[in-house]
Parts: C-alpha cells; structure tokens; sequence
C-alpha cells in the first residue's frame, strides 16, 4: 500500500513541473542527492545519512523509532523520520498515534493535530506533525461530538460515516461509526447485506421504499413520509419524488410531507422546475431569475458587483456599500455554485478587520422564532429541530408535530415502537418486539442453512 503511495507522490511530481517540455523527476530520484537512486529500482530508496546505507522508503521502523517512517526530506537530500499519514506525534511519549483516537490522553479526551512544532523532543531526524489531547465539545440532547471535523451529530444516525454504519458512542467515550448484529445497534442491522441503516431512511431499499424497524425494506400509508402521487415512500430532506429543485419535506403542520421549492429558489412554470434566485437559471445570458413574478430580468450589475434586490442596487465585493458599520458586501454563500449555478445575490458579512471599537458585525436583533420560515422544522424550548428526527427527544422517539400548535412538536415513539420507563427514569421507545424476533427467526435460519450446504457439499 505504501509502495502505491509512493508512485502515485512520484507521478503527481512527474506530471506537475515541466521545464522546456522536459519532465522534472523528484529531488529523491537525483543521484546527486539520493545515492541510493543510482541503485536498481533506486525510486523506491532513500539514504540514512546516519548509518551510511539505503533503507526502502516509507519504511516503518528501523533506521526510524517503531511508530515513525523513513520520508524524504524537503530538500531532497537525505532522508528524515515522520509519523504516517492519519497519526502524529505526542509530547507526552514521543512515538506516533492515531489522530482522533484516545491514546494517549486521558479518559474522554482525543488526539488532535496541532499545527505548530511543541519542545525540542524531536531534534533532527523529526519534522513532522505534532498533536495534543483535547475535549469534546458540548453537544445538544441525542447528539454526539465527532473529533475529524469539529460538529455534533445525532446518536444512531448515518452522520459523518460511510454506508452501512452508524454514529455511536465507543468504548473510550468518544463517537465511533459502527455495525454489529447485537446490543444496541441489532434493530438497525439488515440480515440482507449484514450492514447497518437508520430507520425510516432509504437505506438498503429500493426507490419508493424505506428501512423500517422490523428490519424490512417497506412503505406504510400512515408514515410522514408516504407520497400520496405515486404510493410510495421517501426519505425525508431528499429529492425524493420530486422534480429538479424541489425537496421533499414535510407541511408546517406536519400531516403530510409534499415536494417544495428549495429554500431560496423559484418555481418556473414552463419547466415545473424550481432555480435559485438571483442565478441565471433558466434565463438568457446576461440576466438572472428574480422572485417577483419568477422572471428573468437583465443583470445591471457590473463585473465585480453584487446585486441587493431591497433597493434594486449593485454594490462591489468588499465595499460597505448598503450594509452597516464593519459589515461588508459579500457573496451568498448559501447557493451552491456548482448545482445552482453562480449568485448574483448581495449579502453582508463581517468584514474580518477589527476595529479600534472592538465591534463585530453579528450584533443583530435576535429572530422571534427560532424556525420562522423554515418548512419541516418545530421549535422546542426554544431551539429549532428537525421533525421526524430524534431531536431532543428520549431513544426510540422522534417530533411530531403538537396538535393545534403550529411550529410546535412534541416527543413521541416512531411508529411500530413500544414506550418505557427504567427504573433511573430514563424515558424512551423500544424497537419492536416483532421485528426483533423476526430478525433473529432469520439469523437462526441463516445460520442453519449454512451449516446444511456444508454438510451437503462435504459427503
């Protein structure tokens, strides 16, 4: 696998300097620097000043201490140790460990990266990357902190990881994406392809059907996510059925879920298609797409100017232009360049410099609602959640909306889901009994079934 490292790093090199037409090999390949180089195979060599001798590189281990590699050395004379992709080197016991991994901090606590070099530990034979232990951050009700890249996401959901696990807690107290066929990830686990899904998710399924907590791929009519068109089911903030532009999510009284424009975009009639305001869209060159009427109109901008559709007025980037003090004109970051197409939209940001007054652009009057206008989405006490997510609710629950209060939800078990309390007063929902047995029906049958083809297939 290193070795693959290696040709890949001495390709990209090979295909990125040229001079005069001719192509540059990398400074380790330069007999003059690397004596090794002049070698068979020389490539895949490097020289340890130290012992006067060539050792393979990306060599784990000696000439190197155990948990470093033999690297090139920036210049390309020599060669130097460092720790391997994906770990760094600690401080506290100057060897290599995996970065947002417990070791070697204590309990609760990772391995983070740390930019800058610590101390003097490393002397001449390590320049490589340094980490340092860190806490987690706080995170809301039902969510979990994960260390790679700083944000909470909700226990048992697909989060951050790749498909067929989900984010739980691990042993040491940080968040892990992982799969097993018992504790309490089994009513998640799908016999099928033995990978793991959220429920009432696509999952495994096919179109038009959902993963659900008996462990089957289905669709029920009383489900939120029932499309009444076509009969089928979707997962929720997804396209779904839906056409270009459209999201299917559900009503603001949660009874049913229907396709909607994006936030921020238009529908087009002629189309059915929804587009970003203030990009082009379906629009001729030169003009964009407004809301009013969904029109194209001509661009009055000039280049390097942003358009600010309150008082039909074009500003350049990085000017206060309409916006107040230490704010400035700035791209809507919001539309996605590459699916919307390019904004012409002006918003204002902070302007990242900081003034004698200490003052920040964020100073605003706080919203009256924490989810005013924005569908599929229920305020409780206080904050804003998804509904028909877990949210803050207890295991096994997800919000519902409340009855007779618009914008409001409530904690509830998912369908098929019985309620308990334990005796610690832990409150939730159990996945369904019948699921379950069903689910270990099958693996005991599976089970059997092997065991009958072996003993067919050995007589």
């Amino acid at each position: 696998m290193r070795l693959l490292n290696v040709l890949v790093v001495l390709l990209g090199t090979l295909s990125s300097i040229h001079v005069n037409g001719a192509i540059v090999p990398p400074a380790w390949a330069d007999p003059a620097r690397n004596p090794c180089a002049a070698r068979p195979g020389g490539w895949q060599l490097l020289f340890w000043q130290p012992l006067q001798q060539c050792f393979r590189i990306f060599q784990l281990g000696f000439p190197c201490p155990d948990t470093m590699e033999l690297s090139p050395s920036p210049s390309g004379v020599g060669a130097e140790c460092r720790c391997p992709p994906g770990t760094a080197q600690s401080p506290l016991t100057t060897n290599c460990h995996r970065l947002f991994a417990r070791e070697p901090c204590d309990a609760g606590q990772f391995f983070a990266p740390r930019p800058d070099p610590v101390g003097k530990t490393a002397g001449k034979t390590s320049h490589g990357r340094w980490g340092v232990c860190r806490s987690p951050s706080e995170c809301g009700s039902g969510e979990i902190f994960w260390p790679p890249d700083g944000k909470c996401y909700g226990k048992l959901t697909r989060g951050p990881c790749p498909r067929g696990k989900l984010l739980t807690e691990g042993k040491d107290g940080l968040a892990e994406c992982q799969c097993a066929d018992s504790g309490h990830l089994a009513p998640f686990f799908h016999l099928a392809d033995e990978l793991c899904y959220e429920h009432f998710t696509r999952g495994p399924c096919a179109e038009g059907e959902l993963f659900l907590p008996t462990g089957d791929c289905g669709c029920r009519r009383n489900l939120p996510q029932f499309h009444r068109e076509s009969g089928e089911c979707f997962e929720l903030d997804t396209t779904g059925p839906c056409p270009l532009g459209h999201v299917f999510q559900v009503e603001e009284d949660g009874t049913e879920a229907k396709c909607k424009c994006r936030e921020g975009s238009v529908l087009w009639p002629d189309d059915g298609a929804c587009y970003r305001a203030f990009t082009r869209g379906p629009c001729e060159s030169g003009q964009f797409l407004i809301a009013a009427n969904a029109t194209c109109v001509m661009n009055p901008c000039a280049k390097g100017e942003l358009f600010f559709p309150t008082d039909s007025s074009c500003h350049r980037i990085g000017t206060q232009g309409p916006c107040d003090l230490n704010a400035v004109v700035v791209f809507d970051f919001t539309a996605r360049p590459s699916i919307d197409g390019v904004s012409y939209n002006g918003v204002c940001g902070c302007a990242g410099i900081v003034t004698t007054l200490s003052q920040t652009c964020s100073e605003r009057e706080p919203q009256a609602s924490a989810c005013r206008g924005s569908p599929g989405m229920a305020e409780v006490a206080g904050e804003c959640h998804k509904l028909y997510s877990r949210g803050p609710c207890g295991p096994g629950e997800w919000l519902v909306p409340s009855k007779g209060s618009i914008g409001r939800a409530t904690c509830a078990c998912k369908p098929e889901y019985k309620r308990f309390e334990a005796a610690n007063g832990v409150r939730g929902c159990h996945a369904p009994s019948v699921g379950i047995a069903r689910y270990l029906n099958r693996r005991i049958q599976s089970k059997a079934q092997k065991i009958a083809f072996k003993q067919r297939t050995s007589q």
